[in-house]
């Protein structure tokens, strides 16, 4: 997987966030093994990946993986809040991830399924998606 397969998108913010009941639009869910093959075939280039909805980034992202911890824990999980939760699936929104690679530089691409799922399908401490 390179990123030459993915769409770039541009990540937006909702001031209100996204309390209120938008209509349904879609059913859309991360594309978890399409997030575990980049990060598998292009680790050596990432310094990290977040992933959320770009039409509310801000109020949704959270990180999955990184060079130094490489993936984080389970995003929704009792733990203290460190950074790891994120929104994965919408009916309004587009899920969507944000490449930092190791020049500093920036990069969204929609990375989305179709479904509804709004389970968080952790990608393990070896890359492999449920």
């Amino acid at each position: 997987m390179d990123f030459i397969d993915l769409t770039p998108i541009a990540l937006q913010h909702t001031p209100l966030g996204t309390r209120q009941q938008l209509p349904k639009l879609h059913d859309r869910q991360l594309d978890w093994p399409r997030v575990a093959a980049l990060i598998r075939d292009n680790a050596d280039v990432i310094s990290q990946l977040e992933a959320g909805l770009a039409e509310d980034w801000l109020n949704t992202h959270g990180t999955i993986w990184d060079d130094q911890l490489g993936y984080h824990r389970y995003p929704n999980d009792n733990r203290e809040f460190d950074g790891a939760v994120f929104w994965a699936a919408s009916t309004w929104a587009t899920p969507a991830i944000l490449v930092t690679f190791h020049n500093e530089s920036t990069q969204a691409f929609s990375c989305f399924a179709a479904g509804c799922d709004p389970d968080f399908h952790y990608l393990g401490s070896l890359g492999e998606a449920d």
